[in-house]
């Protein structure tokens, strides 16, 4: 079995990313598909140690930023995320490498009789996302990684990765998301994402809402579970915070200092910009102290190395200069207001331009709402054909009465193209909404862009 291959025969799986009928079947997400893969494959997942990281906002981030932490530590650092920008080979990484193709294809061809026969079973076919975690938690393993960095694909309770056993668990911020699938209220959804603690293992904890923080300290109670929570600073402590910008004046960093109980850092640097990156680092923070409590050394320096070099693409990143051409993957209102205040803060422009796709899950009112009071120009697009792609042209219906201005342009191309024409040197291009088109424009405006690309700061 070659790349292309492995790949062709994932694809025959149910992918519950871009299923049209997404909420409803994810009722039917259970463990014991993955529990019996793992099994047959004699449970890599015994073998790890893991961070296993759970959140509504900035998981992603997070376990980026822990794992190039661990990896500047000097531990063989595996990191397991989704979904992938252009390659699925970014979904698995050792030490910011990502997977090869023959180490896929391989990796398929081995438990590809595993697939098979569980998909036989009285459970049901494995899905796409099943199919990764087992290729991570196999690849991992085979490799004898110190550490994998996991992140949970959706929810918690139900998610296929909460099958491990972890050293350290972590739940970022908890917002109103997948309501047909976790909850109607902050409590509800906190519930689900509360099901990876486990009994005895610390967790990590950021800030959260009042109601979802008192279904997680509960849980963790009962469990035994420390918790070591940093509290960041205030969005508007600009001494806490401040920019790094490069020779354009274009803003690429951010640094801050960060208090523990055993440890001040001061002026940590990370490629990320952004309040809700600060509030980010700070629960990576947290949870290498989780670490360090117990027992495994990593140094100050490696924080600071770690957040410098931390490679993570499509979160607020600038592509362009002239004029400024920004991606950042913003499908939810919590999400697009976090983009929208985070462009005024950090950059300067005349009029901004947003290309905009969603999926029909998403709360497209409230999303166009929060859109319109930054973009002054809204082209709406679709990035590929599928039943669970919102039209360009319902956005475009939708958010008639609500943007200033509001076109729609099927092909990304040309809603790209179109907006770099109209657009002067001082004006703002944001490309969001969906990190499948993220990826597309990534594609466009890097044609070179490798998984290997590094969009940290270079050491001094």
């Amino acid at each position: 079995m070659n790349y292309e291959a492995a790949l062709a025969y994932i694809e025959t799986f149910i992918d519950y990313e871009r299923s049209p009928d997404f909420s409803r079947q994810a009722r039917l997400y259970n463990l014991d598909r993955i529990s019996l893969l793992l099994n047959r494959l004699g449970n890599p997942q015994d073998r790890l140690k893991i961070i296993h990281i759970a959140g509504s906002k900035g998981k992603g981030s997070t376990a980026a930023l822990i794992a190039s932490v661990l990896t500047q530590a000097g531990y063989k650092t595996g990191l397991f995320t989704s979904p992938h920008l252009i390659t699925p080979r970014e979904r698995c990484r050792i030490d910011g490498e990502p997977i090869s193709e023959v180490e896929i294809a391989c990796c398929i061809a081995c438990i590809k009789p595993a697939i098979e026969a569980v998909s036989a079973s009285e459970f049901g076919p494995v899905s796409f996302f099943e199919i990764y975690t087992a290729l991570a938690l196999t690849y991992f393993a085979d490799k004898a990684i110190d550490f994998a960095v996991i992140e949970v694909g959706l929810g918690g309770r139900l998610d296929a990765t909460n099958v491990v056993s972890p050293v350290t668990t972590v739940i970022t911020p908890i917002g109103l998301e997948h309501t047909a699938i976790l909850g109607e209220t902050y409590a509800e959804i906190a519930a689900e994402k509360a099901e990876i603690i486990k009994d005895g293992c610390p967790l990590a904890l950021a800030p959260q809402h009042p109601d979802a923080r008192g279904v997680i300290e509960k849980v963790a109670n009962e469990r035994n579970a420390s918790i070591v929570a940093l509290k960041p600073d205030t969005a508007d402590c600009q001494s806490i915070r401040c920019l790094v910008k490069d020779d354009d004046k274009v803003p690429i960093a951010q640094q801050f200092d960060v208090e523990t109980d055993t440890e001040n850092y001061s002026q940590l640097t990370i490629p990320l910009l952004g309040y809700h990156q600060y509030v980010n680092a700070t629960t990576a923070i947290a949870a290498i102290e989780c670490l360090k409590q117990t027992g495994y050394a990593i140094p100050k320096s490696s924080v600071c190395d770690g957040f410098k070099n931390v490679q993570w693409q499509g979160r607020i990143q600038t592509v362009r200069s002239a004029p400024l051409v920004v991606l950042d993957g913003a499908h939810s209102p919590a999400a697009m207001q976090v983009l929208c205040s985070t462009l005024r803060e950090c950059f300067r422009y005349d009029q901004a331009t947003f290309i905009v796709s969603l999926m029909k899950d998403k709360n497209l009112i409230t999303i166009g709402d929060v859109l319109s009071k930054t973009a002054d120009t809204v082209i709406t697009t679709q990035v590929f054909d599928n039943p669970r792609v919102m039209p360009a042209e319902v956005i475009q219906d939708a958010w008639s009465n609500i943007c200033p201005s509001v076109t729609a342009s099927r092909n990304p191309e040309d809603a790209i193209t179109a907006a770099l024409a109209s657009a002067s040197p001082t004006d703002l291009i944001c490309i969001t909404g969906s990190l499948y088109l993220v990826g597309l424009a990534l594609k466009i405006f890097k044609p070179n862009f490798s998984t290997k690309d590094r969009i940290g700061i270079p050491l001094s």
